[in-house]
């Protein structure tokens, strides 16, 4: 039997589990069951968890208990041999189960280790020979992070990170300009096949991204799926990942948030719901709820998302009026939607 690397494991707990979160305490990841679901529960209860110093993955739901290994493969659905490349493309060992360390207590901070701010010119000048901090400033102007109207304060790398190495780190503020969120995005084309484009902060319960940034004089709350759209419409926040199976739309921290912006009217803005399934299922959740949502017109279908329409259009800025006409609810929707469900 083989111990799969920690930072393997955890990537592949933060993709593939919803709800995650860690006890750093009894040191032990927990959230909503990937295998039963938990049905109606789903994300209102989350009755799964992972023991790292015990290599164990069970449900309190459905009764499933695998260690590491067998619970890995059926998680990802992957052979053993695509996950033994995967391990070796994170520069990681297959090491017996005796030499398994055990897992350290995270310390709790605001961004990972040994992050560079990629506003400060000072820090850029040192690293201006750095073959990744070079890819990741390319990537930020390619996809106009750099110039976007609703960007955060400042963008970070990390060159040294256990979890977050060589990734874009995208901040969460709170209303105080504190930091107290944060997402890692991949910026380098061959961790786009091995690893997940998004991990969030390891321990932390997900936040809004933009509350920091509302804009009083608008009466509209834009709200998306991954901050990187949010940047590029005034008012926009994002709520890093939502599950398309789950009417379950915040966390309880997201949901605190949210509450403070009182008369402002929520739109959803997902991904394009003509080439994205994931999308449109959730869209129609949303449609059952009330929920106001932005459907995306179809000379528009193209266009994956909000980030990808700037980078083709050039803009660094999607004005609130081109989402507001395109903005729904109830039944007029799902007719729309079902349109294009059949089309």
């Amino acid at each position: 039997m083989v111990s799969l690397p920690e930072q393997y494991v955890t990537q592949k707990i933060y993709e593939c589990v919803s709800f995650v979160t860690y006890n750093k305490h009894n040191k032990t990841f927990n959230g909503a069951c990937p295998f039963c679901k938990e049905g109606k529960s789903f994300g209102k209860k989350q009755r799964f968890y992972y023991i790292p110093e015990k290599e164990l993955a069970f449900c309190h739901n459905c009764g499933y208990s695998k260690k590491t290994f067998k619970f890995i493969l059926d998680l990802t659905g992957k052979p053993f041999n695509v996950i033994l490349n995967e391990i070796k493309l994170l520069d990681s060992t297959i090491v017996p189960v005796t030499e398994v360390k055990k897992v350290e207590k995270p310390v709790s901070k605001s961004l990972p280790d040994d992050c560079i701010n990629l506003s400060d010119q000072s820090q850029l000048d040192y690293y201006k020979d750095n073959k990744i901090v070079g890819a990741c400033l390319e990537f930020v102007k390619r996809r106009r992070l750099n110039t976007a109207i609703n960007k955060p304060k400042t963008l970070y790398i990390s060159l040294t990170d256990r979890i977050h190495k060589n990734r874009l780190i995208l901040p969460f503020y709170n209303v105080n300009d504190d930091i107290i969120f944060y997402q890692s995005r991949t910026i380098l084309q061959g961790d786009t096949i091995s690893k997940p484009n998004y991990l969030s902060k390891v321990g932390s319960e997900k936040s809004l991204s933009g509350v920091n940034s509302v804009d009083t004089s608008l009466n509209q709350l834009f709200i998306f799926e991954g901050p990187i759209d949010s940047y590029f419409i005034k008012n926009g926040l994002a709520v890093c990942g939502i599950q398309d199976e789950s009417d379950h739309l915040f966390t309880s921290q997201q949901l605190n948030q949210i509450n403070q912006f009182i008369g402002y009217d929520k739109i959803w803005c997902l991904d394009n719901q003509w080439c994205d399934t994931a999308s449109l299922k959730k869209s129609f959740i949303l449609a059952d709820t009330e929920e106001k949502i932005f459907i995306w017109p179809e000379e528009y279908k193209q266009y994956k998302d909000i980030n990808e329409l700037c980078i083709a259009t050039q803009k660094d800025q999607i004005e609130p009026e081109f989402i507001l006409k395109n903005t729904v609810y109830g039944l007029k929707a799902k007719i729309l939607l079902t349109k294009i469900k059949h089309s």
